[in-house]
């Protein structure tokens, strides 16, 4: 009775005990089906000198894109800045997001989403140390123009500046001749006159001084 009734009951169970393995696969596709990160560039937990110009993620199997917002990239610096610039692109199941020069150092995140091969959206983060930042390159300055020296214009002859009169210059030396002249006139003349007045004076006293000489003067007819 015993030994007929143990048959009986493996057979109840083999279709329970089926449909729970088929269960647990179905619930554990799903899972397994979402693809994984599996590289970086930079890589996680990794301590880089220079930033590089483009970080790289590579997932287990190609994503799906369909030209939307579905995959972002964000490269965030240890005050919280973004520096991914643009979209992310996908190659397959490679995804590369531009990064701006860094201007600190420290401890950089990256936070992805992407959708999986399997139509699932999935996302993780991760960190690297970033050691050392580029200075700034020096803008080339702009070459300096040389002035253009107008040529001279020779065109009219340049005339002469007229000199002002000079109201102290003193008179030409012609006319102070004349005025030097003009008053030594009176001068001269009188001169001439007292000349003459004394040459006869000196002609009568001769006259009167002679021995046998008349008065004239006594006997006007000279007798």
């Amino acid at each position: 009775m015993a030994s007929a009734r143990f048959p009986r009951l493996s057979r109840l169970l083999a279709p329970a005990a089926a449909a729970a393995v088929v269960a647990s696969l179905a619930l554990a596709s799903p899972a397994a089906a979402h693809d994984t990160l599996i590289s970086s560039d930079p890589a996680e937990g990794s301590s880089v000198t220079a930033m590089p110009e483009a970080v790289t993620l590579s997932f287990s199997a190609a994503l799906i894109t369909m030209g939307g917002d579905e995959t972002v990239v964000d490269v965030l610096s240890p005050s919280g800045e973004n520096l991914s610039e643009g979209s992310a692109e996908v190659d397959g199941a490679v995804v590369t997001q531009a990064v701006a020069a860094p201007t600190e150092t420290g401890e950089y995140t990256v936070n992805w989403r992407v959708v999986s091969s399997d139509g699932h959206p999935t996302d993780g983060t991760f960190s690297f140390s970033l050691e050392a930042v580029a200075p700034p390159a020096e803008e080339p300055s702009a070459p300096t123009t040389p002035a253009t020296e107008e040529p001279a214009a020779t065109d009219q002859p340049e005339t002469p500046a007229t000199p002002a009169p000079d109201a102290e210059t003193p008179a030409p030396d012609g006319d102070a001749d004349d005025a030097a002249g003009g008053d030594a006139l009176p001068w001269i003349l009188l001169g001439i006159v007292a000349l003459a007045i004394v040459g006869t004076l000196i002609a009568l006293l001769v006259r009167r001084g002679r021995p046998g000489a008349r008065d004239d003067s006594a006997d006007p007819t000279g007798r």
